[in-house]
C-alpha cells in the first residue's frame, strides 16, 4: 500500500486551495512555517506507482510513505507558491493557536485538523520505497511549481 503525504500539482484540489484559505483567513504565517511536511509532486508520485505497477520493487504487504524523502518546510512551499503569482504573500507570523481564532471568526472553511498537517510536522521517511522500487525520487516537489502554478491560478480564480 502507498500512503502519499501532501500531493501538489496540477490537479491538486485540497493543500493549495487550503494553503490560500489559511493565508486569506489568518493573514500569517503559522509558526513561522517551520513545520517539516511530507510532499510529493503527482508527476513524481505517478512515476513511482507506474515503476512498482511494472515489477520493480517490493511485493504487497507492506505500507510506504510514498512522498518526496525530503522534507519541505511549510515557510519554503508558501513561499515557492507566493513567488509564482499563486498565492498572496503575507508578513506576519502568528502561533498556531492564534491562527486557529482567526480562523474561526472568519468563517474558514479549513477546519483545525486539516490545519494541523500544515502546521505541525508531519513528515515520514518516504526513502525506502524509492529505494525498493529502484526509483529515483527526482529533484523535489517545490520544482513542479513553475508548470503546475498556472493551472493553480486558474483553478484558485474559479473557488
Amino acid at each position: 500500500m502507498l500512503r502519499p503525504g501532501l500531493v501538489i500539482g496540477a490537479g491538486d484540489r485540497w493543500l493549495v486551495p487550503a494553503l490560500d484559505q489559511l493565508l486569506g483567513a489568518t493573514g500569517a504565517l503559522w509558526e513561522g512555517g517551520r513545520a517539516l511536511l511530507s510532499v510529493v509532486a503527482v508527476r513524481d508520485l505517478a512515476r513511482l506507482i507506474a515503476r512498482l505497477a511494472l515489477g520493480a520493487g517490493p511485493v504487497g504487504g507492506t505500507v510506504w510513505h510514498a512522498s518526496h524523502p525530503v522534507p519541505v518546510r511549510a515557510a519554503d512551499l508558501v513561499g515557492a507558491l507566493t513567488e509564482r503569482g499563486v498565492l498572496a504573500p503575507v508578513d506576519g507570523h502568528l502561533t498556531e493557536a492564534e491562527c486557529l481564532e482567526r480562523m474561526a471568526a472568519s468563517g474558514c472553511r479549513v477546519g483545525p485538523d486539516q490545519f494541523k498537517l500544515v502546521a505541525q510536522d508531519h513528515w515520514y521517511d518516504s526513502a525506502p520505497v524509492w529505494d525498493a522500487a529502484d526509483c529515483p525520487p527526482g529533484p523535489g516537489p517545490l520544482t513542479c511549481l513553475d508548470e503546475a502554478a498556472p493551472w493553480y491560478r486558474e483553478f484558485l480564480a474559479r473557488v
